[in-house]
């Protein structure tokens, strides 16, 4: 993989990975603290609602109470029971005493109804009764029919369940309070069919478009919400921690389905009338801040990203350029033109490099301008040694055969102890640098056995040298003596370098007699 690429995959990884595992946790973070402030709010709301719509029923069973004490003062004189007149009058005194009265009876403890209802066909026609909804004979059937008069006569009051009633078939439900009046006779109780038109208009004003309150009756059905106005029919609902039709015990918040949407729900009941209230919200409104804040840490990630790859991009085109000239620079001092130079550049650590690769190249020319001159002045002194050892092999051909090669003998001698003085000198400083290398070097060093191949040919090199010393010094004059042929033919084997004849496929057998 090339420079530009690697610098670019680091540059988005210094760029994008980290911004994307902050964005990741912003994101968490931001998602958790919405979550828990919105299931807050809405249980805050829950509570507040059914606290409401608790007190606006207890309430209400609160004035039949207190108009069943003064049940006692329509009786007529002498303790007798009151006149169905009085009676009436009665009733329509409770109907008065609240607007979503639609209608007030009384029954004895057996449920037989006691005296005529108070209700209005056409409760606009009166000024004080306008705000009350208006009620068919039929319609006030359903008092007797939908009244708790078992839980009134059990637990002294009770709320029947929540039906459709009246002409416009809004949700009503039945109150019962039940007394023990003076003048005797048995329990009478107390009942009044009210309206929660009113209540549920007031919990349809505290919804807007992405929060729906509801309130629900003991059933888990829908009595009024901001988000089906003008609901015409109780349906069972979906509430939090409950299945459909059943409310939960206790206050509680929970994400589920409801209408084909994933919402967030809270619940809270009333307390004992049976009712409760829900706050929905949608899943995808309530998180769209959330989405916003994930777009943004996508966009700018995006930024970050286009941004660090074109900044990598240039850094790496730049670097490449200065690298390349490198490269060439090295391709040329490969070729042998050591008068090569590259541009520093920039002062940094590349700009460091060209001035070390400069200087380089200024060593090995001066390295190659002595080397040359140096081999100028071998060849010629070589030059000059051979026609001296003409002129003087020539001289003493014609003197004596004897003489002329023990002249050229020595002249050979002496051109190999040269020769040796010559080797010798750099070679002890190669051998000694080599060898204070290995002492340096650890032992399991990759470069070690290399050096100590080339310990090894040092010194090889000085012992033919040496040989070739020694040869020399007996050539320089007559110099007879006993002669160790053994010797002569293992030094002569060495000079053929054994690793050599080795690789050539030679073996060589030494048998040497006595």
């Amino acid at each position: 993989m090339k420079l530009g690429r690697k610098l670019t995959l680091l540059a988005l990884g210094v760029s994008a990975v980290p911004l994307a595992i902050a964005g990741y946790w912003w994101l968490s973070i931001g998602q958790g603290a919405l979550r828990a402030s919105i299931e807050e709010n809405e249980l805050t709301v829950a509570k507040q609602v059914a606290d409401h719509a608790g007190s606006e029923i207890g309430n209400m069973l609160s004035i039949l109470r207190t108009d069943a004490r003064i049940f006692d003062l329509t009786r007529g004189g002498l303790g007798e029971a009151p006149s169905n007149q009085a009676l009436l009058k009665f009733l329509q005194l409770v109907y008065h005493q609240s607007d979503d009265f639609c209608a007030v009876a009384m029954f004895d403890e057996h449920g037989a109804p006691v005296g005529q209802p108070a209700y209005l066909e056409t409760p606009a026609a009166y000024e004080a009764f306008r705000n009350h909804e208006p009620m068919r004979p039929t319609d006030v059937e359903g008092v007797g029919l939908m009244a708790p008069l078992g839980q009134a006569l059990g637990r002294g009051q009770g709320v029947g369940p929540v039906f459709l009633g009246g002409p416009g078939r809004t949700p009503h439900v039945v109150l019962a309070v039940a007394f023990d009046p003076k003048l005797g006779g048995g329990k009478r109780i107390l009942c009044a069919e009210i309206s929660l038109k009113r209540l549920g208009d007031y919990v349809a004003t505290l919804s807007d478009h992405d929060t729906d309150v509801k309130l629900l009756d003991a059933r888990a059905r829908l009595v009024a919400s901001g988000g089906k106005a003008g609901v015409a029919h109780l349906e069972a609902q979906r509430t939090p921690g409950g299945r459909e039709g059943d409310l939960a015990t206790g206050e509680t918040v929970s994400e589920y389905a409801a209408d084909g949407r994933r919402v967030m729900g809270a619940f809270a009941p009333t307390g004992p009338w049976g009712f409760g209230v829900v706050v929905e919200k949608s899943v995808d409104v309530a998180f769209q801040p959330v989405r916003r804040i994930l777009f943004a840490t996508l966009f700018w990630l995006a930024i970050s990203t286009v941004v660090g790859a074109i900044a990598a991009r240039l850094l790496a085109r730049r670097l490449a350029v200065r690298v390349e000239g490198l490269a060439a620079g090295s391709r040329q001092i490969a070729a042998g033109r050591l008068e090569t130079r590259i541009a520093q550049g920039a002062e940094d650590e590349l700009g460091d490099l060209a001035v070390a690769f400069n200087k380089m190249a200024a060593g090995l020319d001066d390295a190659r301008t002595k080397i040359t001159q140096q081999t100028t002045e071998i060849m010629s002194w070589n030059q000059t040694l051979e026609r001296r050892v003409e002129d003087k092999t020539r001289e003493l051909r014609e003197a004596q055969e004897l003489l002329l090669r023990s002249r050229s003998l020595a002249a050979i001698g002496q051109l190999g102890a040269g020769v040796a003085h010559e080797i010798n000198n750099p070679l002890a400083g190669v051998l000694g640098i080599t060898q204070l290398l290995i002492v340096d070097l650890p032992p399991h060093h990759p470069a070690r056995p290399l050096v100590q191949d080339v310990e090894t040919q040092a010194l090889r090199i000085r012992k033919i040298v040496q040989n070739l010393l020694r040869f020399a010094q007996r050539q320089g004059g007559e110099d007879f003596g006993p002669l160790d042929l053994a010797r002569v033919l293992d030094d002569a084997l060495e000079l053929c370098s054994p690793g050599d004849l080795q690789q050539a496929g030679v073996q060589v057998v030494r048998r040497y007699a006595q």
